[in-house]
């Protein structure tokens, strides 16, 4: 459950979460690794698993334009997962990344479970859309 030196309870993604929570989430996911180049999401895909990411840095593209760089204690593929809609972007990996991969089944699950991280995931969605109008 390290993240390099940094905890994570010292992530935004878990400062609203329990101890018992954020073991709960570690459990649910199976750790990976994979390469620099290698994408872990392609836009326009069924969603099938989202990731966190532990170490490394990742590419968001969407239509082939970089729009963000993701790093230790950045989630990915939550969007597609949460609003059950094909993937809005292509993530790959810039450097080696360890991940916490979690099966859509395994995020359906946590979201339901824990409010605390539903509640996280959707402010992360939101944060990343920006103003909507008519919202």
């Amino acid at each position: 459950m390290a993240l390099g030196r940094t905890s994570p309870r010292d992530l935004p993604l878990f400062a609203d979460l329990s101890g018992r929570e954020i073991k709960d989430i570690f459990r649910a996911g199976e750790e990976v690794s994979v390469p620099a180049g290698w994408s872990l999401i392609l836009e326009q895909t069924p969603p099938d698993a989202a990731y966190l990411i532990l170490a490394g840095t990742a590419s968001v593209r969407v239509k082939g334009e970089e729009i963000a760089e993701l790093g230790p204690g950045d989630i990915a593929g939550e969007v597609a997962v949460r609003q059950n809609r094909l993937r809005t972007a292509t993530v790959t990996a810039k450097s080696r990344l360890q991940l916490l991969h979690f099966t859509r089944e395994k995020f359906d699950d946590l979201t339901t479970r824990l409010p605390n991280f539903r509640d996280a995931i959707d402010a992360t969605i939101a944060e990343r859309r920006g103003p909507q109008p008519n919202a």
